[in-house]
């Protein structure tokens, strides 16, 4: 570790940077860089933080913080990722063997009480058909004979109730109309609605070679979100909504970065350690801060809500 710490040291100095220079721009604590130069680290957060830091300060003073990591492996500290990962499907393929095993037993013990309660409903629900079925013959016995003792009754007073039949039927076709009217005119001012949704403008308003500036204007959601995502290679961020940090750290190639945040909010300080793979998505919309010419590693860039 002295090693790897005395080679970091040396291209900062060859840099001309001091550890003061180094904290801004890698955004690491002056006390965690003296502590990687030194080889003290137990005085990180972390393993995984001890190869980040490494990597990211290595990057920082022009060194391939990659293969600096890939020469120093068995000195550097090894995570626990893939042990831990190990044992935990260990002991979910072992518990759902258990719940397997002792879902079958019960059934199996309990397959004889099932039979007798299946058959016993069997006997019931055969001995309600049959009684539903007597009860239903003689009932409809006396619907024809009172059907009989009453036609001259119906014969007389037919027409009138023909005419109340049609009358209801022709204000229910009226009152379905309706229904179906208002139910257009809803989904229509729903689809009004959507489209005068307004969506997010995002303008450049000034840029240099380091910072750019944005500002953002029309509809501010409830619930937002940046995303930053690195794409070729590691990258060191950090994210600053009003003042406050909100979340910073090292994506690995291939990840995303989210935090989120609601409406009240009025500006978002982004830094980015490495430009060239990092980019940013403000509510699924891409911040183009790369295509102001920029070239330089580290950006910083800043989104003014409007």
């Amino acid at each position: 570790m002295n090693e790897i710490g005395d080679k970091l040291k040396e291209a900062r100095k060859a840099k001309g940077y001091t550890l003061d220079d180094l904290q801004q721009m890698t955004k690491i604590q002056k006390r965690y860089l003296i502590a990687v130069e030194e080889g003290n680290l137990e005085v990180l957060p972390g393993n995984f933080y001890a190869r980040a830091f490494i990597k990211q300060y290595a990057d920082s003073v022009g060194l391939n913080g990659e293969a600096l990591i890939q020469e120093h492996m068995d000195a550097l500290p090894q995570t626990q990722n893939n042990t831990s990962y190990t044992k935990s499907v260990d002991k979910s393929q072992t518990r759902s063997k258990s719940k397997k095993s002792g879902f079958v037993a019960t059934l199996r013990d309990s397959l004889p009480t099932l039979l007798i309660i299946i058959l016993v409903i069997a006997i019931i629900f055969a001995i309600y058909l049959a009684v539903t079925t007597v009860d239903n013959s003689d009932f409809d016995s006396f619907i024809k004979e009172d059907e009989s003792a009453s036609v001259i009754e119906v014969d007389d007073n037919e027409e009138a109730i023909i005419g109340e039949d049609e009358d209801e039927t022709t204000n229910e076709e009226e009152n379905q109309d309706d229904i179906t009217n208002q139910e257009e005119d809803s989904e229509e001012n729903s689809d009004d609605e959507e489209e005068t949704d307004e969506k997010q403008a995002i303008d450049e308003t000034t840029s240099t070679d380091t910072a750019t500036t944005y500002s953002i204007s029309g509809n501010h959601p409830s619930e937002q979100q940046v995303v930053l995502t690195s794409e070729g290679g590691d990258s060191w961020v950090s994210i600053t909504v009003d003042g406050e940090t909100a979340n910073q750290g090292l994506i690995e190639d291939g990840e995303s970065l989210i935090t989120s945040f609601d409406d009240t909010a009025s500006n978002i300080a982004i830094v980015i350690g490495n430009a060239s793979t990092t980019s940013i998505l403000l509510n699924d919309q891409e911040v183009p801060y790369k295509s102001s010419g920029n070239e330089k590693v580290r950006q910083e860039v800043f989104l003014e809500f409007e």
